[in-house]
């Protein structure tokens, strides 16, 4: 499969040593004596308006600690442990850098430069840490300077530092444990011209298109906190004990180093406290080249769940971006791996409560790092604005909905299959080129490529000379799709098929 053979050199990011032993795990660098905050905690950061925000750090066990931001003072006092937590009251939104100071007895830090607006957690694998400057799809330096408003969108990344992911030769952020704090302390990057830079500073590029389409809708300031590491899996990011029930995922609990919950525990936990207001996660890739496949789905499940009930948040809004499509050219039909987890991730969204979802398919590049983020930036904010701040596009502005049609209904009249699709509000269908991107199988399943018409907005009409009597259709099934369904307000189809029979 091209798409196995592209992903190939992700496989790099689990060769950690060169002789037959693996590193071992290595505990967190240790908190340091004195008041400090918790290292997600850094100048030019972003606090979540309009919620109870708490801030945390750490300090001589049993000591009051004071923390004062916007006019406001909020007590705390230190745990055995030396962890405290004050809540600010819910603030308003401001771009106005102002300081975050605690303070306990003769002792004060500060924290300068911090806005007030929306805060986003980013998940996931490579796709979602890409940085900017390697993935700008066409952002140049021109644009950026001409509009420093974008400054107000900042973005720390909790374990990457700059391209690179984490060492693999000192395992300190890979933990069998829940831990208290986080690995490294990293710096907030405001989003710059320095973003562009060769080997510049970690910005997500995904996160960032994101975060550019919400500011110009809601003009506030936006935090972006990127959590991801290249090549991962999802059970990963997930309590091991939450996945303990999952049968197929039994033997990867005995593994040194990638066991389930390894990056939970360094990364996710420690910031369980955190006040924010949704989160994205872009991971599957990894997943798709990983036997047995049937782990990917149950796991990726537990992330939404997991993550909601640690941040008590049981509606936290949780965007879905599919796996991308990977290979050179393009082909009508030949399934594998990665469409039965596209196929997945559909299913979690369709099934899950305050879940968006992002589709990528529509673009095939040499390697699963999608060049082509501005779009996927736009189709984020369609479903943020509906339906996290549920509010309207402007009037003029392209988008209508945000949501993918689905299948509803196949049957066959004659030589011909009739597929009805569920499309948001009712929205038109349309066929942009030819080939449709479908295939139509007999009762041989034996699949061939169909032609397409659209009739009455949402019906598909397909045939093919090879099939007498089609039963079954595919679309999009494909390492390197083509895809020429989309919604009249300009978004692609995903992935889908009429069968539930085996795929190979």
């Amino acid at each position: 499969m091209k798409t196995i053979t592209c992903c190939l050199l992700l496989s790099c990011l689990f060769a950690f040593a060169a002789d037959n032993e693996p590193p071992k795990l290595l505990p967190i660098t240790p908190v340091e004596p004195g008041l400090q905050f918790a290292r997600l905690f850094n100048d030019h950061m972003v606090l979540q308006r309009g919620m109870p925000v708490k801030v945390w750090g750490w300090a001589k066990a049993g000591e009051p600690v004071t923390v004062s931001f916007a006019g406001q003072t909020a007590p705390a006092t230190a745990g055995g442990d030396g962890r405290w937590l004050a809540t600010l009251k819910p603030l308003e939104a401001s771009s106005d850098g102002r300081e975050l100071t605690a303070s306990s007895g003769g002792a004060k830090v500060t924290i300068k430069d911090v806005l007030v607006g929306e805060v986003w957690l980013l998940g996931g694998q490579s796709n979602m840490s890409m940085p900017f400057w390697v993935r700008n799809d066409g952002f140049t330096k021109t644009d950026i300077e001409a509009h420093p408003e974008y400054g107000a969108i900042r973005c720390v990344t909790t374990l990457k530092a700059g391209f690179a992911d984490p060492p693999y030769d000192k395992l300190d952020w890979i933990q069998k444990e829940p831990q208290k704090e986080l690995p490294f302390k990293r710096d907030w990057v405001v989003f710059g011209p320095d973003c562009l830079t060769l080997h510049g500073p970690s910005f997500s590029a995904y996160g960032f298109f994101f975060a550019k389409n919400l500011y110009d809708q809601l003009k506030v300031p936006i935090g972006l906190i990127d959590t991801s590491v290249g090549g991962t899996l999802a059970h990963y990011w997930v309590p091991a004990d939450a996945q303990k029930n999952i049968l197929d995922l039994v033997p990867f609990f005995k593994e040194p180093i990638w066991f389930p919950g390894c990056l939970y525990n360094s990364t996710i936990w420690p910031i369980r406290d955190l006040s924010l207001r949704g989160a994205w996660f872009y991971l599957g890739e990894n997943n798709s080249m990983t036997k047995p496949l049937s782990i990917f789905e149950p796991t990726y499940r537990e992330v939404i769940a997991s993550w909601r009930q640690m941040f008590d948040m049981p509606e936290m809004p949780f965007g879905i971006v599919q796996t991308a499509s990977c290979g050179s050219g393009k082909s009508v039909y030949g399934p594998g791996p990665n469409n039965l987890v596209q196929e997945s991730q559909l299913r979690i969204h369709r099934t899950t409560p305050h879940t968006g979802i992002v589709i990528t398919t529509d673009e095939v590049h040499g390697d699963l790092h999608i060049i082509r983020k501005q779009s996927h930036g736009e189709r984020a904010v369609r479903w943020a604005m509906a339906e996290v701040y549920q509010k309207s596009l402007p009037t003029g502005q392209k988008p209508i909905t945000w949501g993918t049609p689905v299948f509803k209904s196949a049957e066959t009249k004659d030589n011909k299959l009739i597929v009805q699709m569920e499309t948001m509000d009712g929205e038109a269908l349309v066929l942009k080129g030819e080939p449709a991107g479908f295939v139509v199988a007999g009762d041989d399943k034996q699949f061939y490529e169909a032609k397409a018409e659209v009739v009455d907005k949402t019906t598909v009409v397909l045939w093919s000379d090879k099939v007498a009597k089609p039963v079954a259709a595919r679309f999009g099934w494909s390492g390197t799709p083509y895809i020429n369904l989309w919604t009249e307000s300009g978004l692609p189809v995903s992935p889908f098929r009429t069968d539930d029979w085996p795929v190979d």
